[in-house]
């Protein structure tokens, strides 16, 4: 008796430390960005506005259609393709050049714990930090 409790001991503690899983990519995140930075060579980085940077505060990213979408109020709506997208356990990992401006780049990482997201947009002179909250759509 005493074996087969200390079996079943050793077979919990085992399964206590494994990883937890459970964390999945889902098809879309509606994602709201809260705060801009923009760095420049020698000044720094200082805080701006959406307006400011160019960008809108709602997006929509399409995991399955590899796009991030926006909408601007009163403006027209834009897809940008995802040039590239790796989901680990615990984020998802995006790349993108957009269509606009072909000296461009940008990247994401949204946490699948938090739904945090923090960006980059890299440009010639500048670069843009970007952070906010996503939430999984159905």
């Amino acid at each position: 008796m005493r074996i087969l409790i200390s079996k079943v001991c050793v077979g919990l503690a085992f399964m206590c430390m494994a990883p937890a899983v459970g964390f999945a990519a889902e098809k879309s995140y509606l994602c709201a960005i809260n705060e801009v930075y923009e760095c420049v060579a020698v000044t720094g980085c200082s805080r701006i506005s959406l307006d400011d940077a160019n960008l809108v505060g709602i997006m929509l990213i399409d995991l399955e259609k590899k796009q991030l979408r926006t909408a601007p109020l009163g403006g027209e709506a834009r897809a940008d393709d995802i040039e590239s997208v790796a989901v680990t356990d615990k984020a998802i990992l995006l790349h993108g050049t957009g269509k606009r401006e072909a000296d461009r780049t940008w990247s994401a990482v949204i946490s699948l714990e938090t739904g945090n997201v923090t960006a980059g947009v890299s440009t010639l002179d500048s670069s843009l930090s970007l952070l906010g909250k996503c939430t999984a759509q159905p």
